[in-house]
């Protein structure tokens, strides 16, 4: 994987993924998958991860946290296990107080308090559930999936100017 995403372009500048680890992040990802919702974002932010020249990983349920600098699976040992409440909105403010270039939210998009705009150049909320109805949108980049595809999506529009 390493190797595969060596010849890839980078993303500039101060890139924070932050990854929804609350309860409803165990549930499938739809009613015919095997797979998690977390699981689905921990994937995702590991490519990511490479991707970056400047890359923060946080997580958040009830209270936001980083998560150390790892790479690969010792990336998703890090990232843990669903549990607990969605405090959306409250990491959301916290990433703007932390401050970045880019916002990528990995989440189901269930919150427990209201999600604010982001504040940096360019945010991204990733839906990687089938859920009908959504929180981020405003000032958001809304994205419903989770595959790779996501992030040739992203450095696409953003080479492009489209966002």
């Amino acid at each position: 994987m390493f190797r595969s995403l060596q010849e890839r372009p980078k993303f500039k500048g101060k890139t924070v993924v932050l990854v929804d680890v609350s309860g409803s992040m165990a549930g499938k990802v739809s009613g015919k998958s095997d797979i998690s919702r977390l699981d689905a974002a921990a994937g995702v932010a590991i490519v990511v991860r490479e991707l970056c020249d400047d890359a923060h990983v946080f997580i958040f349920s009830t209270q936001v946290r980083q998560v150390p600098a790892r790479r690969g699976f010792a990336l998703r040992d890090a990232i843990g296990w669903a549990a607990g409440g969605t405090h959306l909105g409250a990491a959301v403010k916290a990433m703007n107080g932390y401050g970045y270039d880019r916002l990528l939210v990995f989440t189901d998009e269930q919150s427990m308090d209201p999600v604010g705009a982001p504040v940096g150049k360019q945010a991204y909320m990733i839906n990687v559930a089938a859920n009908r109805n959504g929180v981020g949108y405003g000032k958001w980049n809304h994205i419903d999936g989770w595959s790779e595809a996501v992030i040739d999506y992203i450095q696409y529009a953003e080479a492009e100017g489209l966002e």
